[in-house]
């Protein structure tokens, strides 16, 4: 009795790697670019639809109203571009963080491959490659 609860739980290793400061700043901006797409789709449906309203009205006669809902048509479009702004911001953002880690990747198999030249060179010092010219040049 109690066997299944009993069981003392160890602490789940994540799969995957741990998740760095840079890979969790890129999901939010992805997260952000998401919840900006669809404001702005939203802002532009209730345009949409604001302009749609506004015409039957004036069609009925209601001008004043009209005009008011084309104001508020007015403004969600102005919100709409604003949306568009951060939206761009925030794919810039994405992109440059993006390009830094590539430049850095590039910058490491560079300082790698320079490591690598050089244990070689160590290895094989200027001496040695004249010694052997010198013992190529005696065989002949």
């Amino acid at each position: 009795m109690g066997a299944k609860g009993s069981k003392v739980k160890k602490n789940p290793v994540p799969i995957g790697g741990t998740i760095t400061p840079i890979d969790r700043a890129t999901l939010d901006l992805k997260n952000s670019r998401d919840r900006l797409s669809k404001y702005r789709k939203k802002l532009n449906l209730d345009a949409a639809k604001l302009a749609t309203r506004a015409k039957a009205l004036h069609a009925d006669g209601n001008k004043s109203y009209a005009l008011k809902i084309m104001k508020l048509r007015k403004y969600k479009l102005q919100e709409a571009d604003r949306v568009e702004e951060q939206l761009l911001t925030v794919l810039r953002m994405v992109d440059k963080i993006s390009e830094k880690q590539n430049e850095q990747e590039v910058i490491a198999a560079m300082k790698r491959g320079k490591d690598a030249l050089q244990i070689l060179h160590d290895e094989m010092g200027i001496d040695d490659v004249m010694n052997l010219m010198d013992d190529i040049r005696d065989q002949d």
